[in-house]
């Protein structure tokens, strides 16, 4: 049997989808924006006092209206956005940075103000103290407040829910404040075009924000299941096994879902995303879950027959990326290896015959709770898999310079799992060895 790989300087289609097409969406945005002020400016004149400060002031809090809806855009949870996006998961990382780029952009403009205060003989604080002589008090106020709650976010040890709300109520704000920049004098208001653009950008974030907020749980992909049974793995892991009640939930291997708990009474309200581990071919639906927050460890008080609401699947972390490529990598770390579960169970039954090199690191062997279940079951795959059990704890770190040694020839793709320190750390390796980045496809185990 012989097997064609692309060349490695011609990605696939379905590849620039995830790691391209988000970024030239952005882009192709930030360059209406300022293509349409420039426009505006032209058509209503500049005048006198626009530079060298007002202007460019103009510009980047228009750039960060922009990120910030878009950042609210690709957290929607909307499924029909999960192509242009590359997947929830590629989204949250978008969201990251298009949140920090608009409120950065925002600190931007309030220097830029103040610089342009002072060229015309005022105080800098008539933009940074409220009630100052003359000062925009109320614009002052909630620029302090986007600060303070922009702060706020990076604190991991927040809960998850008052982390979410907090979210919530920063763009809130921001699409309040960008709906009231829209009717403020200035080349928004006055020129037509500009201002139908930010109404547009306003719009999308606004429909966004209320369907992820108010309407996901009603209108979004809601499967009824029910608790087969929890069973501890060990190591702080527990796999969750639910029954559908009715219609099933269909979904790639690798992708993940969001869990909702009625019965749990301190998070029947939560929704919690956890990666699938099982496969699609299967009746049953698993989740493997580590237990390291109030709500995981609140797993262990399902029983079998308990009511679960799932809502997905989300995301692209899924060999369909990588459909044409014939050799593998797989590299889970820790609870990284949970997506990878899944599609070893699917490699049983899929008839698609691949080549993988499949890596389950963890610290100890004690912690490897799923190495028992990965050697019953790769030697029954439709592909050929070479499995290690690599403990960094031993051996220490699994470098991307030793995968490459065992793969041997460089027409192969890469999918890594684990926290972001891991990940981030592998692909760089894998990159500084020549592997181009639409060959590499990866999940952090993070959402905030």
């Amino acid at each position: 049997m012989s097997v064609t790989s692309p060349s490695s300087d011609t990605p696939p289609s379905d590849l620039l989808t995830r790691t391209q097409k988000p970024w030239l969406l952005i882009g192709g945005c930030l360059v209406v924006t300022t293509v349409l002020w420039m426009i505006g400016r032209f058509s209503i004149g500049f005048g006198g006092t626009l530079w060298p400060w007002l202007a460019p002031s103009q510009v980047v809090m228009l750039w960060s209206f922009t990120c910030a809806a878009l950042a609210i855009v690709v957290v929607s949870r909307a499924q029909a956005l999960e192509p242009l996006i590359g997947g929830l998961d590629n989204g949250v990382r978008l969201h990251k940075r298009l949140g920090l780029a608009a409120m950065l952009l925002m600190g931007l403009h309030v220097v830029l103000l103040c610089l342009h205060a002072i060229q015309v003989g005022d105080s800098a604080a008539i933009m940074l103290v409220p009630f100052w002589p003359g000062a925009r008090t109320i614009d002052i106020a909630v620029f302090y407040l986007l600060a303070g709650l922009g702060v706020l976010a990076y604190v991991k040890r927040m809960r998850h829910e008052l982390w979410l709300n907090l979210h919530r109520m920063i763009g809130v704000l921001f699409l309040l404040g960008t709906a009231h920049a829209s009717i403020e004098p200035g080349t928004i208001k006055f020129f037509e075009p500009l201002r139908t653009w930010i109404v547009i950008l306003l719009l999308s974030g606004t429909l966004a924000w209320t369907y992820r907020v108010l309407l996901f749980r009603s209108f979004g992909p809601r499967f009824l299941y029910t608790v087969q049974r929890v069973v501890q793995r060990g190591s702080g892991v527990v796999d969750l096994e639910l029954r559908p009640r009715d219609r099933r939930m269909m979904y790639q291997p690798g992708t993940f879902a969001f869990l909702r708990t009625p019965t749990l009474a301190d998070h029947s309200a939560e929704l919690h995303p956890f990666s699938i581990s099982g496969s699609p071919v299967k009746r049953d639906l698993r989740f493997s879950i580590r237990q390291v927050g109030d709500f995981t460890k609140a797993v262990n008080g399902l029983t079998p027959g308990d009511e679960v609401e799932v809502f997905g699947s989300f995301g692209g972390f899924t060999q369909s990326h990588f459909a044409p490529y014939r050799r593998m990598v797989w590299i889970g770390a820790g609870i990284g290896i949970t997506p990878f579960l899944g599609m070893l169970e699917f490699e049983q039954s899929n008839d698609d015959f691949r080549r993988i090199w499949f890596y389950y690191i963890t610290r100890t062997p004690e912690d490897a709770v799923y190495d028992e279940e990965i050697r019953e079951r790769f030697l029954e795959a439709d592909s050929y898999i070479d499995y290690v059990q690599w403990t960094t704890a031993d051996r220490g770190r699994l470098s991307a310079k030793q995968i490459m040694e065992d793969v041997e020839l460089d027409d192969f793709a890469v999918m890594l799992c684990g926290s972001t320190p891991f990940v981030d750390d592998l692909v760089k390796q894998f990159l500084d060895l020549g592997v181009p980045p639409e060959r590499i496809i990866y999940e952090h185990l993070q959402f905030r």
